[in-house]
């Protein structure tokens, strides 16, 4: 609740600046993007099932909404990903990576195929829950705007997403209930990490705008 409540702060303080909330939107674009690209390069094309494909899709299109929102805007320089254009872009791929590899490293003793899919079932778990949580805050402080009524269809999606892969994973993995506190566990941990940079990112920020304004 306590890292809820300084996500609240955060967000109410980006939301507030323009070019803040111009790179956060970028960040989460590229975020969008990093889940697009992991789960068309974790699939084989024997085993990728019209699901996945969508999910994939789906990804794709939300990373471009997204990119769009940021760059009317902040303008033209939010066309790209460069470090600049985002909000703590290098940890939030951190986060994504880092718990990628955990959940990749859990079922190293699995067949090829079978850690694919088990792998891909929890890291696409994981960040839907998380995404739907940070999505949720961010809609509420931004009030009755076009870009909370364009993230709505994006949650609903999202929203979607997490019911059919945890349905896949209750289906595949007979130690879901125990394993999936395991993974939560990591996966706040790895949160945390993102929370308290961007905290550090939102202050240095505030500290030269009150040097550049004295």
């Amino acid at each position: 609740m306590q890292t809820q409540h300084r996500l609240e702060d955060l967000v109410g303080r980006i939301v507030a600046d323009t070019d803040l909330h111009a790179r956060w939107l970028n960040t989460f674009s590229y975020l969008e993007y990093v889940g697009f690209r992991k789960i068309v390069k974790s699939q084989r094309a024997e085993g990728l099932t019209a699901a996945i494909l969508g999910h994939a899709c789906e990804e794709g299109r939300h990373a471009l909404l997204l990119k769009k929102l940021a760059m009317k805007l902040g303008g033209a320089r939010f066309d790209s990903y460069a470090p600049e254009v985002l909000l703590c872009g290098e940890e939030a791929e951190a986060y994504f990576q880092e718990l990628d590899q955990f959940c990749g490293d859990a079922f190293s003793d699995r067949a090829d195929e079978e850690r694919v899919k088990l792998s891909y079932g929890y890291v696409t778990w994981l960040v839907e829950r998380r995404a739907l949580d940070v999505y949720g805050i961010y809609k509420k402080a931004l009030g009755d705007s076009e870009i909370a009524r364009k993230l709505g269809g994006l949650l609903a999606e999202e929203d979607k997403h997490l019911a059919d892969v945890e349905a896949l994973l209750q289906a595949a993995d007979p130690g879901f209930a125990a394993r999936s506190k395991e993974f939560e566990a990591v996966e706040s941990s790895l949160y945390q990490t993102f929370i308290y940079a961007l905290t550090g990112e939102l202050s240095q920020t505030s500290h030269v705008a009150a040097a550049v304004a004295s």
